[in-house]
């Protein structure tokens, strides 16, 4: 399995889980996979990206650096402000809460360290919404447990 996709697969059930918890309503925030051709559902909704990947130590190893992104759109008068603080808690709870230990226990993936580098909120005016982006890398190896 490549890489990236492993990360973002990895990433992406257990944000997910995260988010149900925090909001109550299971699947209202849901997140999805990168893909750029696809279309989105109607905000809100939470992208899982992982766009380059680096190989760590020696070539062959396995031990990759993969760099990403989470990036969460709700519209500016659809989804209230205390929704969206929900949302915002809930990425913040997985990403500064043992995130890689979280991450290794899931199924053909061990992380081995995670790291936020940016948090930013902007407003898009043509779409009408408030885009988070929060940026992370994530050193990671995808594994065959069979």
């Amino acid at each position: 399995m490549q890489i990236l996709r492993a990360a973002e697969l990895a990433i992406q059930g257990l944000l997910q889980k995260e988010i149900d918890d925090i909001s109550g309503t299971p699947g209202a925030f849901p997140v999805l996979l990168s893909d750029e051709g696809e279309n989105k559902p109607q905000m809100p909704y939470i992208v899982v990206q992982c766009t380059e990947e680096e190989e760590m130590i020696t070539p062959g190893c396995g031990i990759f650096k993969v760099a990403g992104e989470l990036v969460f759109k709700s519209h500016t008068k659809q989804t209230t402000s205390e929704r969206r603080q929900e949302v915002l808690d809930s990425i913040n709870n997985f990403a500064y809460d043992s995130t890689a230990a979280k991450l290794s226990g899931v199924d053909n993936f061990h992380c081995h360290g995670w790291h936020p580098t940016t948090g930013v909120m902007t407003v898009d005016p043509d779409t009408k919404a408030y885009i988070y982006v929060m940026k992370y890398w994530v050193y990671c190896m995808a594994m065959d447990n069979t």
